[in-house]
């Protein structure tokens, strides 16, 4: 099982997410529980770059609520 995922999540790329953080993305993966696809990404700054995090994709393209008004929880740049 492949999972299908869109330019922007594709290893290497780089993203801001909407709280200021930079991260790059690690690769895709299969979320065992609910066979969704997961992003594996990791902070570009800071002292945990070693620790790599995981989000179901969908959660990349999610519209959060900020001071501004609604805005993607993820940018890439």
């Amino acid at each position: 099982m492949k999972p299908t995922v869109p330019p922007h999540l594709q290893p290497g790329a780089n993203l801001r997410h909407y709280k200021g953080g930079r991260y790059t993305v690690v690769g895709a993966c299969v979320i065992e529980a609910t066979l969704e696809t997961g992003i594996l990404y990791q902070p570009c700054q800071g002292d945990s770059q070693d620790i790599l995090w995981l989000r179901p994709m969908s959660a990349f393209d999610e519209m959060v609520e900020a001071a501004d008004g609604p805005m993607p929880r993820f940018e890439a740049i």
